[in-house]
């Protein structure tokens, strides 16, 4: 089983969307993504942008050959939407896609009518059938019924959670569950999985005195999984804020076990452009109305990749690639001879799936042409 996760927010957006390789199948869960709307009055900064932009390619391009979707609900962060943001995927982006495909969903019973509405609008398209998965086993996919989307506060605001098996390995997607439901936890360690992708508890909402409760009840079901399960990857909710990535920091110390970011997970390094909007705003002014622009494709997001990379560097907020200064790669990249999306992907954010990362540490002849990812171009020089 190959896990690959593809959108959340130590990845640099709102989301829990991942992608599982089995012999057979290959599935997508909750292909979705978005960025916070408003964070301290606000909108979501250009660099963010440029971060959700390369996210929604790669789930796009994940999506065409998938044999399997799951929708563990219909919040705009977790499914393709008929009317998107500018910052969201949108319905007209993936219907062929998702036309090709076997869907997995949440059904409608006890979900607000938006969710309703949105679950509507995919099911309406030509090709998809959007069958109620709750409570439901096929092959090597289980789906838990109705559990709360962080605290039990009504019946409406549910998700629905994933369990993957292959060979002996099971995978457990527990969508933002956030930690807070002591009989969810029970779900979980029911399925007795061997890797879990949870969303954690919302820490930036529980500031005052009177969420101490919750801070005190999400932190005694983490510490119990990480006890229980050999794997366990925390993100989204939880990574809004410094707080939360404190948090997380604060049980990966106190616990033995494997526990993770999904940056981690997936080997480099992890961003927060969410828990660092205002920060973002500081170093890097945005020019009135750019956001209106922006929707109208008026302006792009070329003017601060580059200057929003850099800042992220200065203020140390990365890790860069120990090669990073020595590499073929940044001088192809500066040359304009190379794409960014190579140095953006792996040697900023020290990608140790990089192949060149490994050969160099162990001293191995590798030609300067080589890309990251192993192939060779012939035309670099």
């Amino acid at each position: 089983m190959q896990i690959k996760i593809l959108g959340t927010e130590s990845l640099g957006v709102r989301g829990l969307s991942c992608s599982l390789e089995l012999k057979n199948r290959k599935i997508l869960i909750d292909p979705g993504l978005a960025l916070g709307w408003s964070r301290g009055g606000l909108l979501p900064h250009p660099f963010q942008v440029v971060i959700g932009t390369r996210i929604k390619d790669k789930i796009i391009e994940e999506l065409y050959n998938a044999t399997d979707v799951i929708f563990s609900h219909f919040h705009g962060d977790h499914c393709p939407l008929a009317h998107p943001n500018p910052y969201q995927l949108g319905i007209h982006e993936v219907k062929n896609s998702l036309s090709t495909c076997r869907i997995w969903a949440r059904g409608p019973d006890k979900s607000s009518p938006l969710q309703q509405k949105r679950r509507t609008e995919l099911s309406d398209l030509p090709g998809v059938d959007l069958q109620n998965a709750e409570g439901k086993k096929e092959g090597p996919l289980e789906f838990s019924v109705p559990v709360p989307h962080g605290r039990q506060t009504g019946k409406e605001n549910m998700v629905m959670m994933s369990k993957i098996s292959e060979k002996g390995e099971i995978f457990v997607h527990a969508s933002d569950i956030q930690l807070l439901d002591r009989k969810t936890i029970k779900i979980i360690l029911d399925w007795k999985p061997d890797v879990v992708l949870v969303s954690g508890p919302p820490l930036y909402r529980f500031s005052s005195p009177s969420f101490h409760s919750l801070r005190e009840q999400s932190l005694q079901n983490a510490m119990e999984l990480c006890r229980k399960v050999g794997t366990v990857i925390i993100d989204h909710h939880l990574l809004r804020s410094g707080d939360g990535i404190n948090w997380l920091q604060m049980l990966k110390n106190a616990c033995g076990n494997k526990i993770f970011c999904a940056a981690d997970f997936m080997k480099r390094e992890a961003i927060f452009p969410e828990a660092w909007r205002n920060e973002l705003y500081q170093w890097l002014p945005v020019e009135e109305g750019w956001h209106q622009e922006y929707k109208e494709g008026k302006v792009d997001t070329e003017e601060y990749r580059i200057r929003g990379w850099q800042a992220l560097i200065d203020h140390g907020k990365i890790n860069l690639c120990k090669w990073y200064y020595s590499c073929p790669i940044k001088e192809f990249t500066d040359a304009g001879k190379l794409e960014r999306d190579w140095i953006e992907q792996y040697c900023l954010v020290s990608n140790k799936n990089c192949v060149r990362y490994h050969l160099e540490e162990d001293g191995e002849y590798h030609p300067d042409n080589m890309l990251p990812d192993g192939e060779i171009r012939e035309e670099l020089q």
